[in-house]
């Protein structure tokens, strides 16, 4: 994931000596991360409150009702950087009694990815950027050395367990670890992604943020001009989404 400096920009970070992230660790880092997205968590209880049965949810991809998105940072001069995920589908079907046998299942356009949008950056705390660059930076986005789109038209996340964490989310509902196998740029990774989640009979909401890098699925952050404009490897995947129950399941 990459970005395009003007030479006038360049010249501007390098006379001021203006400094992103580059000093920071990926601990400190994770503190920086916007989270949660939303300040509307349902009230909603735990999973394990319900009766025990087999229930589906399909996660609403609508960008009022759910937010998917990735924070990256810089590692040297330049800016920070957010993109959201405009096309993408998922759902979740999980039995309280054997929760381990859960089904979550994520699958993001990489063509609907929309980097550096106004309300995001305003939610990330970041400058907005103009079009032209927005634009350049979706073209950067999707070039073969980065998500690669000619060949790779998808990220898709696909569960292979679930288990309670015995901890409290932010707003006192359980933690899941949901481990399972993340498919990027044509590799695939075994993460772990630990989501708060808030359900009942009808509705769902979770959020949590998975943390993984560039390097895991064989690709290098952007960088130009000998690295003085550069990005780091770790990529945080943000998620805080809503559903509703599929009629009948």
């Amino acid at each position: 994931m990459q970005h395009r400096f003007p030479l006038v920009l360049a010249a501007t970070l390098l006379g001021s000596a203006s400094l992103s992230a580059c000093g920071t660790t990926p601990a400190e880092d994770r503190e920086r991360i916007t989270f949660p997205a939303r300040n509307d968590f349902p009230e909603l209880g735990d999973m394990e409150s319900l009766s025990h049965l087999s229930r589906t949810y399909t996660f609403d991809p609508g960008l009022e009702s759910s937010h998917l998105f990735v924070q990256l940072f810089s590692a040297s001069l330049g800016h920070d950087h957010v993109v959201r995920a405009t096309d993408w589908w998922g759902s979740l079907a999980f039995d309280p009694s054997n929760l381990s046998a859960c089904a979550v299942s994520v699958t993001v356009q990489v063509e609907g990815l929309d980097p550096e949008r106004d309300e995001m950056r305003d939610l990330t705390g970041q400058e907005r950027v103009s079009r032209t660059d927005r634009e350049q930076i979706r073209d950067h986005l999707r070039a073969s050395e980065q998500l690669n789109l000619d060949e790779h038209k998808s990220i898709e996340f696909t569960s292979k367990s679930c288990a309670l964490t015995g901890e409290k989310g932010q707003d006192g509902r359980s933690v899941v670890a949901v481990t399972g196998e993340l498919k990027l740029r044509g590799a695939t990774r075994e993460v772990v992604l630990p989501l708060e989640v808030a359900v009942d009979e009808e509705r769902v909401a979770a959020r949590g943020v998975l943390t993984t890098r560039h390097s895991d699925f064989g690709f290098e952050p952007f960088s130009m001009m000998g690295g003085l404009f550069k990005n780091k490897d770790e990529l945080y995947f943000v998620v805080d989404v809503r559903g509703r129950r599929v009629t009948g399941k």
